[in-house]
């Protein structure tokens, strides 16, 4: 096994699909090769790019995939038979135990400030994951403060039988199944992308395939491992054993950048040693008493807060300054409501737009009024067609060709003089905000000219540190991950809200 350890900015996908290109020279064919990612997002990317590059379709590259997806595809399970939340309520009821709460993004972190989503599911899937007894996870988790062990267990066996009644999957279960019938292929060779993220259950996964393939490369850095919280497996990565290769050059990190990050990731205790080196640029690191402080007027920025509290503060100063923005690297505000209006007025000039988008600009009409009722998910057009206004008009149940403020109703008045403020100071609707808010979770692997970083560090981490359900390691890559986004600007906020990470 090789292993490609790749700093942050260092080029690491960009690496991965070189040496792609490189098997595909000798001959490889592109279905022998294996390429997986630990986000859709990660697998997506990947796609695109070989696309690109090799001018191929994504129907060349089969098992360019997540690791679910994969599994998903050889088990030969179809998307219907897959777990919904729906499915989720239905079992709740047929349990008879109330609902379940629904379960927050995973890349929100550990520390929500808006619930901690359901912990009958959270501590069920972490236990077949994590490869452990549910009752050993049970007994270290905070579940046992709010219900009883038998409950649990109840919950646990009632899904199972649950799903085998109606034929129904979640995704480890798709992983269960590949690993219980080994149904990986052979490969000529393997790539699999940030792997300091994946599970106890996912690294069998990936043993499994490399029985089955010539050669095996991975790549990762585990000093941006910041999900052991929710199951990954960073140990295992830092014992891995193989040959490796450090890329020695970030793209992206300033000197002064480079140096602070550096003095905080020594302060990891259990870590592969790295040396890289940062762009030549200087860059600016500069420490603000107050986020207001900060000038946001002119390129483009990452905002970045621990948790989703912080970066939601974040939010309503920026829209109390009139600036667009998007939130948690999702498209936009409100749910869309700025990429409607883009849509929108790119169909008034003209312009055609495909099914999924028109689908989006309709659900931010009202019934009745903007658009005819039993047109509004356009049920009779094909998935794949474009629409033009007229078309729209004519066929589709369009009643409007106003501007965006009159024509799409749903968007709440409170949000249309937001974005009405916006237009006056001269932000381009048409554009994709330049300034994107997110939490250091949801930012791993993005990056930006400009970073402002928020070094509030919430009681909840600061208690769990102390009581040893998460390290101080874990903390110290958080914030590694948070202060090597910027490829100029490094911004510092000092706490607003108590306690602050004591950043070098």
């Amino acid at each position: 096994m090789h292993i490609i350890l790749g700093p942050p900015g260092t080029g690491k996908t960009t690496k991965l699909l070189t040496l792609v290109e490189e098997f595909m020279d000798r001959g490889v064919p592109p279905d022998r090769i294996g390429y997986f990612s630990f986000t859709r997002q990660a697998a997506m990317e990947a796609i695109s790019r070989a696309v690109r590059r090799f001018r191929l379709s994504p129907k060349d590259l089969p098992y360019f995939r997540t690791l679910h997806s994969f599994a998903m595809l050889r088990c030969g399970i179809d998307k219907k038979n897959v777990m919904t939340w729906k499915h989720y309520e239905e079992a709740a009821k047929w349990l008879n135990i109330g609902a379940f709460e629904e379960l927050a993004p995973p890349t929100e972190g550990p520390y929500q400030d808006h619930g901690l989503g359901d912990r009958f599911l959270e501590v069920i899937n972490m236990s077949r994951i994590c490869l452990l007894p549910l009752r050993e996870v049970y007994n270290r988790s905070s579940v046992p403060l709010t219900t009883d062990w038998s409950k649990v267990d109840y919950v646990d066996r009632g899904l199972r039988l649950f799903k085998k009644t109606n034929n129904l999957y979640d995704f480890t279960d798709m992983l269960e199944i590949f690993l219980e019938q080994e149904l990986s292929p052979q490969f000529d060779v393997v790539f699999v992308d940030e792997v300091q993220d994946l599970s106890p259950i996912q690294w069998r996964m990936v043993e499994q395939i490399a029985k089955r393939s010539k050669q095996v490369i991975v790549a990762g850095d585990d000093d941006q491992a910041i999900y052991r919280w929710a199951g990954a497996d960073v140990d295992y990565f830092i014992r891995l054993a193989g040959t490796h290769e450090v890329l020695g050059q970030s793209f992206r990190i300033p000197a002064t950048h480079h140096a602070i990050s550096q003095s905080l990731i020594h302060r990891v205790h259990h870590r592969r040693q790295k040396e890289f080196r940062p762009r030549e640029e200087e860059g600016l690191v500069q420490w603000h008493r107050h986020s207001e402080e900060v000038n946001l007027n002119d390129s483009d920025w990452l905002l970045l807060a621990r948790t989703r509290r912080g970066a939601k503060q974040i939010e309503q100063e920026v829209r109390q300054r009139g600036l667009l923005y998007s939130f948690n690297l999702s498209s936009d505000v409100d749910s869309g409501a700025m990429s409607a209006i883009r849509m929108w007025e790119a169909l008034r000039r003209g312009e055609v737009l495909s099914v999924a988008d028109i689908r989006h600009v309709y659900r931010h009409m009202m019934l009745g009024e903007q658009v005819k009722r039993g047109h509004k998910t356009l049920p009779n057009v094909e998935g794949d067609s474009f629409l033009s206004l007229d078309q729209l008009t004519k066929d589709h149940g369009l009643l409007t060709t106003a501007p965006w403020d009159e024509a799409l109703g749903a968007i709440g008045d409170e949000d249309k003089r937001y974005f009405r403020a916006c237009i006056r100071r001269g932000e381009k609707m048409d554009e994709r905000p330049r300034i994107r808010i997110a939490t250091v979770h949801s930012a791993k692997g993005a990056e930006a000219t400009n970073v402002m970083l928020m070094t509030d560090y919430p009681s909840k981490a600061v208690n769990s540190v102390r009581k040893g359900v998460h390290s101080e390691d874990d903390e110290a890559r958080v914030f590694y991950v948070g202060l090597t986004r910027a490829k100029k600007e490094l911004h510092l906020i000092h706490p607003m809200n108590g306690k602050g990470y004591p950043i070098p």
